[in-house]
């Protein structure tokens, strides 16, 4: 049996309701039936438990602390992987740090799903803006993306504007593979991959669409059949943290 946690420090691990109970429910519809993958949280009470929001660098760098200890109380409960809870993957260098088991960020999987499924791809993500051409962070080793292009709406109205979303969606995936020449397109915001629109929007846009949520889980259950997780060479167990 395979254990993965999907690392929510602001949430209650079991007794969910409302939207994390739902998220619970399609992680553990992706996973394969000899799986089991958990909200993984440091809430202690039920009723405090909720779901976060990262809008900006500042709002990644606040939530990295208590992912950090989410992290290690995951790997000291016994998961075999952990997958961070943010399309745009933050504190994923320190996470593999802390902990020797897989760290999966979405974000990351996605884009290199795309980069091996055609030689273009772009990014549809929350927030306001123009698309804009770009080059992927260094460290990701992909030379493939074209674009990046906010579709005008905030992580919460994603989450409560499902078909004004869906709409924003495919009117920038179709500028994607119109004017970037986008072969496939993925999402920078795990609130557009919880949507679970994705063959709807492929056949809209004509690309494939590679949702991080679903390769995420994916990718943790390869890691841990083939037995593999980050260089502890790369990532070092830090000094403070050494016995």
């Amino acid at each position: 049996m395979r254990k993965i946690a999907f690392l929510m420090p602001s949430a209650t691990t079991g007794k969910l309701s409302g939207e994390l109970a739902r998220r619970e429910q399609i992680l553990r519809s992706i996973a394969s039936p000899d799986t089991q993958i958990d909200i993984f949280g440091l809430e202690p009470d039920p009723e405090k438990s909720h779901l976060g929001t990262i809008q900006s660098a500042y709002d990644a760098a606040v939530e990295v602390p208590e992912a950090l200890k989410c992290a290690m109380e995951a790997e000291k409960a016994g998961y075999q992987a952990l997958i961070i809870s943010c399309g745009g993957d933050p504190g994923v260098e320190p996470l593999r740090e802390v902990v020797r088991v897989p760290v999966v960020p979405p974000g990351m999987t996605a884009q290199h799903v795309c980069s091996m499924l055609g030689r273009r791809f772009s990014i549809l993500t929350t927030g306001h803006g123009a698309a804009r051409r770009t080059e992927i962070h260094e460290r990701d080793g992909l030379l493939k993306l074209v674009s990046i292009h906010p579709i005008g709406l905030s992580v919460p109205e994603v989450r409560v504007k499902q078909d004004e979303a869906f709409e924003a969606m495919v009117r920038e995936g179709r500028r994607a593979v119109s004017e970037f020449w986008a072969e496939s397109i993925t999402y920078g915001c795990m609130s557009m991959g919880f949507l679970m629109v994705d063959d709807k929007l492929a056949q809209e846009i004509g690309v494939a669409v590679v949702n991080p949520v679903k390769t995420a889980v994916k990718a943790a259950e390869m890691f841990i059949d083939l037995g593999l997780t980050h260089s502890k060479k790369d990532y070092p167990i830090p000094p403070s943290l050494k016995p």
